[in-house]
C-alpha cells in the first residue's frame, strides 16, 4: 500500500509541474517579446492560409466565370477581395511585428495587391486582370519557399 501511494504521489507531482511548466511557457512569452510583437502559432496561421486558400480559389472561380452578369459579378468580386484582404490583414498582424518572417517578408505586397485588384474591379467597366494575377500570388510565395 504504501508503494501505490508513493506512486500515485509522484504522478500527482509530475502532473503539478507540467501544469505549471504550460502556463508558466505563456507567462514567459508575455515578458520575452516586445509589447508590439503579435505570436501567432502554427496552427492558427495554417487556418487562416486555408481560409486565403479558400477565398482566392473564388475570386478565381468569379472572374473565370463568363456566364454571371457584369454588376452581380462585380459586386460579388469585389466582396471576396475585401474579405481575402481581411484575412490576409490577420496574416499579417497588423502593422505588429510577428514570428511569421517569410509571411512579414511579402504579405504587405499581397495587401497592396488585392487593394489595386479591388480598386480595378470597381472601375466601369470592370477590369478584372488585377483580380486573376492575385490567383498566382500563392504559387510565387510557396514555389520560393
Amino acid at each position: 500500500m504504501n508503494v501505490f501511494v508513493k506512486l500515485t504521489s509522484y504522478k500527482v507531482l509530475l502532473a503539478v509541474i507540467i501544469f505549471s511548466s504550460i502556463t508558466a511557457c505563456a507567462q514567459i512569452r508575455k515578458l520575452t517579446y516586445p509589447e508590439d510583437f503579435n505570436y501567432q502559432d502554427k496552427a492558427q496561421v495554417e487556418k487562416l492560409m486555408r481560409s486565403m486558400g479558400k477565398s482566392i480559389e473564388r475570386v478565381n472561380q468569379l472572374v473565370s466565370d463568363v456566364s454571371r452578369s457584369s454588376n452581380n459579378k462585380q459586386q460579388q468580386v469585389v466582396s471576396e477581395l475585401i474579405e481575402l484582404q481581411s484575412i490576409a490583414s490577420s496574416l499579417s498582424g497588423g502593422h505588429e511585428q510577428t514570428n511569421q518572417l517569410f509571411i512579414s517578408d511579402h504579405i504587405e505586397q499581397f495587401i497592396s495587391d488585392i487593394s489595386t485588384a479591388m480598386m480595378f474591379a470597381k472601375t466601369n467597366p470592370p477590369d478584372y486582370s488585377k483580380a486573376g494575377e492575385i490567383t498566382n500570388s500563392c504559387q510565387e510565395c510557396h514555389q520560393s519557399r
